[in-house]
């Protein structure tokens, strides 16, 4: 009950938008990291310890529900990544069966 509490007090107006930022941040960070080494679970892995270290260094407190939140807006960048690379190739297909 202390963890909600404590959560309840971390929460104001100036600290969401910090978060949202931090969520940011570290979703662009583990895209760049998805891009670079086309491996899905390296980015999902990564965006764990990437949002802790960066809101330990620049906030100096973080929650393990905001680092829940955090992987899953990652998991949900790289199936919208996906989602759209099938799309394109679905449509190459398509297009070469044409001709």
């Amino acid at each position: 009950m202390a963890y909600l509490n404590d959560l309840q007090n971390f929460l104001d107006s100036s600290s969401i938008g910090i978060l949202f930022e931090l969520i940011l941040v570290t979703t662009c960070i583990s895209t760049i990291i998805f891009f670079t080494t086309k491996n899905q679970y390296i980015s999902y892995l990564s965006s764990a310890p990437i949002f802790y270290f960066i809101s330990k260094m620049f906030y100096h407190n973080t929650h393990l529900i905001f680092i829940i939140i955090t992987m899953t807006v990652q998991a949900l960048v790289i199936l919208l990544i996906q989602k759209q690379n099938n799309l394109n190739e679905v449509a190459l297909k398509s297009q070469t069966q044409k001709f």
